[in-house]
């Protein structure tokens, strides 16, 4: 190994010492015209991506506003379409530099042959499921969603991948080919569940009673309830206590929220009237043998 090491070094010692003045000088005036190219290409984006965002901005201001999720949406996949536009032809203006001629090569296959040629089938399968998501309306900025076991909020959609970040503040960057099952919790109300475990000896009536009085009072005092709660019974006999289920249909991405202020008050509701909770306590007894009774 040491001696190949060596036998590259030495080559590429002998072919820097081949190198007139001339060949520095083309080498330096070429990477001065990529380095300008890319110069160029990064501020056609900025200007674009500035463009974008004052013409969205315009249209919310008018009546004949988009919906905001919408207006986001296609602000993020506009602004992804002007990024690879602007850094396709950046890179089919560098290539003849290296002297490679790309005339003919658009000219034979076209923009999707030469992605094909380069092996670039998934990308193209990324880019076509990306325009079917936006068609169907599957999910837009702003959505919380479900996708392939990831769950969180959909911060952006792009020309080829999907951008979500989760409830600890991680980005999952999800290509558009892979999105097979959606889960949308977005659109149309959510349902709030609260089950509450009460003691077998507890009164079964007095503790529904008080469950549904304690949601009529909180739905007066939120306007995210949208019909009136409803205590449906018991649900389960438990090993420890009965279960009993109240139900309230909530604007979306409110039922957390609901759910976490109905079992605080039925709480301090229960402790108020007497009515014991199921007891999740194991109590062990040892006989004189030294085994376990319980």
């Amino acid at each position: 190994m040491e001696k190949v090491w060596r036998g590259i070094k030495l080559g590429f010692i002998e072919w820097i010492d081949t190198l007139t003045p001339q060949h520095y000088v083309k080498f330096i005036g070429t990477l001065i015209k990529i380095i300008f190219i890319f110069v160029i290409a990064r501020v056609v984006i900025r200007i674009g991506n500035a463009i974008i965002s004052n013409f969205f901005k315009r249209r919310q201001e008018t009546r004949f506003s988009l919906d905001v999720k919408k207006a986001n949406t296609i602000k993020a996949l506009s602004k992804s379409i002007l990024k690879y536009v602007v850094y396709f032809v950046a890179i089919l203006v560098i290539l003849p530099e290296f002297g490679i001629r790309t005339e003919s090569i658009i000219a034979t296959a076209g923009i999707g042959g030469l992605a094909l040629g380069f092996g670039a089938q998934s990308l193209v399968k990324d880019v076509i499921s990306g325009f079917f998501i936006l068609f169907e309306d599957q999910y837009a900025v702003g959505d919380f969603v479900s996708i392939d076991n990831i769950t969180g909020t959909v911060e952006e959609i792009g020309l080829r991948i999907t951008k979500i970040r989760g409830f600890k503040g991680d980005l999952n960057i999800i290509p558009n080919g892979q999105v097979e099952k959606v889960t949308n919790y977005t659109r149309g109300n959510a349902l709030a569940i609260v089950d509450v475990n009460i003691a077998y000896r507890s009164d079964i009536e007095k503790a529904t009673h008080v469950m549904q009085k304690v949601a009529d009072r909180y739905k007066s005092e939120n306007d995210d309830i949208v019909e009136p709660p409803n205590v449906l019974g018991v649900v389960n006999f438990a090993s420890n206590g009965i279960n009993i289920r109240l139900v309230a249909r909530t604007l979306p991405m409110k039922h957390w929220g609901v759910e976490r202020e109905l079992r605080k008050r039925i709480k301090q509701a229960f402790d108020n009237e007497g009515i014991e909770l199921a007891n999740t306590q194991k109590i062990v007894l040892e006989s004189m043998e030294g085994r376990d009774v319980l």
